[in-house]
């Protein structure tokens, strides 16, 4: 939703502009305006590579690129170009984006080390702590992803996604009966998440509930059945 809305908005700011902009610009407005028109990501990343080709020292189209490449879960392509965008204008929400890029192909510990420079550089922005806290827990800093949670709980506690991490970190420390109830407060808020229900149930089966445990992972597959299309709902680590 975040990135839409930036999408839009950039669409807007040059609405009217039409024969100022360059042609690397034309290009790279193109592949936004996909947005709205239903092309492919693979065509959006043609419009884009002709950006770069025509203009390789803007940031913003290097930016763009990889998170297209993670829409594709094309890991490696999409750190690759935030690498580039962040040696030409770095900035605390890029190295947030190649954090979570980096835990989505499964190197947790260099994901961690960019989540923790975006807290650093910009502490208010809450959604950070969300990758940290789950990065941690994937290093076995469980205390600390407890920490992450708990400001999570405290800042944004009408986000499903602020009890997961939560409910992450207490599993970890092995409380699974309150790592439960915030698992069940997070499918509560955003029912259509899968990830808060598979760790439900294995916080079940750890539990001994056996009943609940299948029937969590039941709806899981059920919900993955009725959004498959929904990627973000499947996967904690997507920004």
């Amino acid at each position: 939703m975040i990135w839409k809305v930036r999408t839009v908005a950039a669409i807007l700011v040059v609405t009217g502009a039409g024969c100022a902009l360059d042609p690397a610009e034309r290009e790279y407005m193109e592949a936004l305006r996909g947005e709205e028109t239903g092309m492919s990501r693979q065509m959006q990343i043609a419009h884009i590579d002709g950006a770069i080709a025509l203009a390789p020292g803007r940031a913003q189209y290097w930016e763009t690129r990889g998170i297209y490449h993670i829409d594709l879960q094309e890991f490696g392509a999409a750190i690759a170009d935030l690498d580039r965008a962040i040696a030409l204008r770095d900035r605390p929400y890029l190295r947030f984006l190649r954090g979570l890029a980096f835990c989505q192909s499964g190197q947790f510990v260099r994901g961690l080390e960019n989540l923790e420079a975006a807290v650093a550089a910009e502490p208010a922005n809450t959604q950070f702590y969300r990758g940290r806290g789950l990065a941690r827990v994937e290093v076995g800093l469980a205390e600390a992803a407890l920490a992450d949670g708990e400001h999570l709980v405290q800042m944004e506690s009408h986000v499903g996604t602020s009890f997961y991490v939560r409910g992450k970190a207490r599993a970890a420390l092995g409380r699974h009966k309150e790592a439960i109830a915030d698992f069940t407060e997070a499918i509560r808020l955003h029912p259509e998440l899968v990830y808060p229900r598979i760790a439900r149930s294995e916080s079940y089966t750890r539990v001994g509930d056996s009943r609940r445990a299948v029937e969590d992972r039941a709806a899981a597959d059920r919900t993955i059945r009725d959004n498959w299309f929904c990627t973000p709902c499947t996967d904690p680590f997507r920004y």
